[in-house]
Formats: structure tokens, sequence, C-alpha cells
């Protein structure tokens, strides 16, 4: 039996699982930069050993915690004996150990070894130490906007019955929800503070109706100056770019109906999102991870213009 509360140790092991996936997406890199992940690999596996510490107690005589000893990384294997893969986090040790204080960097079979190793090691010990499926622990817990929170599990969900239309629909509006919940208490007035210029519309149309060259270069300003609007918002926000318009390309459009509709958002229908798009489920994790780290990303630094705005008597 352990010490810590079942939803303490699911939001550490929700952490500790961010922490993985970094790693894994370093792994995933070319040449010197896959090494990093080594660093990673070991710093959410450290993580991982302290929480077993913390959850089952330190199992060592009295006298040696006294002394406040700490427990070196390998040590953990003689304390707790239910830990797997020794000798393969020993050697992910010494990788870690020859990039910190020789300047070596693992070749690239190394690192996917090290990948390889990282992820057995969780599976079998989440489940051993803490009856947790690591595979299913959602990076979800991890987000403080609770509706944002729900769409992300929907969309985890839906993912888990391989109802791609439904897992990247919920995907796509947690990611507009998360932007306009981010920007609705830091407005003045109508405007947030991150205005970056109306929206484009049509409205040129009618007055250059016949003039044919106009009207093409009038089209072209507005998609241009729209396309722009949006970059400056996403890019503003600290969210990365290049993930966000791949996220775009693959996930169904929706278009926000002020209130029009029931739904709050138009979608492009399953059928021809299907006939257009060939989707894997490596591509709806891409879009579920997109959305949890554009949200830690922003909650990170959250705040209102509300107490700005009081008027002192």
């Amino acid at each position: 039996m352990g010490y810590l509360d079942k939803k303490i140790i699911i939001n550490r092991l929700a952490k500790i699982k961010y922490l993985y996936k970094i790693g894994v997406e370093q792994s995933m890199q070319e040449g010197t930069f896959a090494g990093f992940s080594i660093l990673s690999f070991h710093d959410c596996a450290e993580m991982f050993l302290l929480l077993v510490l913390e959850d089952r107690g330190d199992p060592r005589p009295k006298d040696e915690v006294k002394k406040k000893k700490e427990i070196s990384f390998m040590g953990y294997g003689d304390c707790f004996k239910e830990l797997t893969l020794k000798e393969s986090m020993n050697l992910l040790k010494e990788r870690r150990r020859n990039i910190k204080h020789k300047g070596i960097f693992p070749s690239k079979s190394d690192v996917e070894e090290s990948r390889v190793t990282i992820t057995q090691f969780f599976r079998e010990n989440t489940k051993s130490l803490f009856k947790q499926d690591f595979d299913t622990i959602s990076l979800a817990d991890l987000i403080e906007y609770p509706q944002i929170k729900k769409y992300v599990q929907n969309a985890e969900s839906a993912l888990s019955q391989d109802n791609t239309y439904d897992c990247l629909v919920n995907a796509r509006v947690g990611f507009e929800e998360l932007l306009s919940l981010y920007e609705s208490n830091k407005r003045q007035w109508r405007d947030s503070i991150f205005y970056v210029g109306e929206k484009v519309g049509m409205d040129y149309r009618s007055p250059v109706a016949n003039n044919k060259d106009g009207l093409q270069w009038f089209e072209q300003v507005t998609k241009t100056t729209n396309a722009v609007r949006n970059i400056l918002k996403v890019t503003a926000l600290g969210i990365d770019y290049k993930k966000y318009a791949l996220f775009e390309f693959i996930t169904p459009n929706v278009v926000e109906t002020c209130g029009i509709c029931e739904d709050k958002y138009a979608k492009e229908t399953k059928e021809n999102f299907e006939s257009t798009r060939t989707i894997t489920p490596q591509d709806c994790h891409f879009c579920i991870n997109f959305v949890i780290d554009s949200a830690l990303k922003l909650q990170e630094f959250d705040f209102s213009i509300s107490k700005y705005l009081e008027v002192k008597g």
C-alpha cells in the first residue's frame, strides 16, 4: 500500500509522461540534436523513481535515512526490488554522463535503443508499482482549463474507438475554444489586447463587381491580409506555427456561427472530410498533443486585465 492519493499519483505520472513525450520528440530529430533526448529520458526516469520513493516510503535503515543521504539513480533498484530493466537503465545513465561530463553524444542507434528502453521501463513499472497503464495516462490532466480538458478527453475517447473524424473535430474545436477562452479576460470593450485588426470581409465585391481586374486584386489582398492576421495571432501567443499549419490542414474545417446555429461551430461534414483526407492514428495523436501543448503554453502565463481597468475612487 502506498502513502499517496491516487489522484496525486496520476497527476504526477501525467507530468512524467509529458517530459517523456518531449524526449521522444527530441529522439526523432536529426544528428546531434537527437542526443538531447537522453537528458529528458533520464530526468523523467528520476521523477518516476522519486514518485516511487514518496509513495512507498524509504526502505533503508533509519540511521542511513537520518544521514539524509540521497539514493543514487541506480540505488533505487536495490531499494525497490520490483523495478525492472535495471541494467538497461544503467546504460541510459552512462549515456547521460557522457553527454554532460565528456561532451560525447550517442549514436542514432543508441538514441533509438534508449527510447525503446525508457518506454518499456515506464510500461512495466507503472503497471507493477502503481497499477496504471502508462500508455493510457492522459496528459489532459495537466490542462487547467476545464472545458478545453473536456474536448481533449473527448478526442482521446473517440480515438480509442477508432473514430478519427470525431477525434479531430474535438481537437479542432478545442483549439479554437482555447484561443477564445484565453482572450476572453483580455478585452477592453470588445477588442482583445491581442487585437491584430479586423478580419477582412467581402464588402468590396459590390463596388468593384463590374471590374474584373479590380475584383481579383481585392480578393488577393483580402486572402493575404487574413492569412497574415491569423499568423500574427498564433505566433504572438507563442504557439508553434509550423505545427499549427499542419494541425489546421489535417483537421476538419470549423467556422464559428456566432449564435446562428444551435452548435457554436459549423463543421465540415464527415463525408467530405474523409473523401479528401487520409488520416492515421499517429496524425490524431499529433493533433491531440498539439492542443495539449498549446494549452500548457498559454496557461503558464495567463492573466486578466480587469484589475488594470478599475477606476480608483
